[in-house]
């Protein structure tokens, strides 16, 4: 196993980023920046070459510019938070948020912007011995519209056995929230659409939305286009949240999904309650242009969690001064 690091580039700002690549005894290589502690790529060897993947820029210019949050860890909150505002009560006190647009007649805020996490440099600290890199984050009381004091780290190991394992630290001297998610565009065959990509997951729920945002009910996916317990082609968009069973654990894949020309296939592993599935677009010029369709398993606390009654969605409240860890597995099986 080895790490390197080399340049990739400047910011807009002059700030010089750089690309931590790991390598392990197979010739998986996955690769980070500390810029926004970006997951860039994750390469596996194939039959007499490599294939990336991963949608991603190759340059840290392009990560400024580009959209989508490719590889990108979100937080201090994922997803939607929507209410008045938009807004949510912590310790019988109001915080607001800026919105970013409304849906059913409310404020949203999406991934806690404008002033995202993914846009700003890390402290990168690599670890040869445990294969992993580090990056590390200091957001202040109020960033983002968040109480609290937040110390943030994101630590990227890759194993002998093609998995990247991401694990979430944070502590804060308020009770705040913290929900974060990675942002990784997956296509398993390296290029072209993901409909015939083969998805299981198990779950034999997920949570009601209503143009993308949980209503706070939760629904059986049985006889819906959302039972994937068989395993079977993905078939339409998803932007959908499944839920946890109760013999899940870290150890236990979540999902499964498979190139249909590679064969190569996408375990994840998680150890939080959801797990959001969504496909990007394959419209020409979607986004920035050069997006192909791919397919994302964000994991994380249900959304708007914070703001719903249902006692199933658990709230991302991190109480202040204690250590809140979790993980997030992606297991790739050649």
């Amino acid at each position: 196993m080895s790490i390197t690091i080399t340049d990739f580039g400047l910011t807009s700002k002059g700030q010089a980023a750089k690309l931590y690549t790991i390598t392990n005894q197979n010739g998986c290589q996955a690769q980070f920046t500390d810029y926004g502690a970006i997951w860039v790529n994750v390469k596996l060897p194939g039959a007499g070459n490599t294939v990336d993947m991963m949608q991603h820029y190759d340059t840290v210019a392009e990560y400024e510019k580009g959209k989508g949050h490719r590889g990108s860890p979100i937080g201090r909150v994922s997803s939607y938070i929507v209410g008045s505002g938009p807004s949510f009560a912590l310790n019988d006190h109001t915080y607001y948020l800026p919105a970013a647009g409304r849906v059913n007649g409310q404020d949203f805020n999406l991934h806690s912007g404008p002033d995202y996490y993914d846009q700003r440099m890390y402290q990168a600290q690599p670890d040869e011995e445990e294969d992993s890199v580090s990056f590390s984050l200091f957001s202040p009381h109020m960033d983002q519209g968040y109480p609290g004091n937040l110390s943030l780290t994101v630590t990227y190991r890759l194993t002998d056995d093609n998995m990247v394992q991401i694990r979430y630290q944070a502590v804060s001297d308020r009770d705040t929230l913290f929900n974060m998610t990675n942002h990784a565009y997956f296509n398993l065959n390296g290029q072209g659409t993901v409909w015939k990509h083969r998805l299981w997951v198990d779950s034999t729920r997920r949570t009601e939305t209503a143009d993308g945002v949980p209503t706070g009910r939760i629904l059986p996916v049985a006889g819906t286009g959302f039972d994937y317990t068989t395993e079977r082609s993905v078939e339409h968009p998803l932007d959908d949240n499944w839920c946890k069973e109760p013999y899940h654990c870290l150890e236990k894949p979540r999902a499964r999904c498979t190139g249909d020309q590679t064969g190569i296939a996408l375990e994840v592993h998680t150890d939080l309650p959801g797990l959001l599935i969504y496909t990007s677009p394959d419209t020409p010029g979607a986004w920035d242009g050069a997006m192909q369709n791919a397919i994302c398993f964000e994991s994380q606390f249900y959304t708007n969690a914070v703001n719903l009654d249902n006692p199933e969605f658990e709230k991302p409240v991190l109480k202040a001064d204690t250590l809140f860890q979790t993980e997030t597995w992606y297991h790739f099986i050649i």
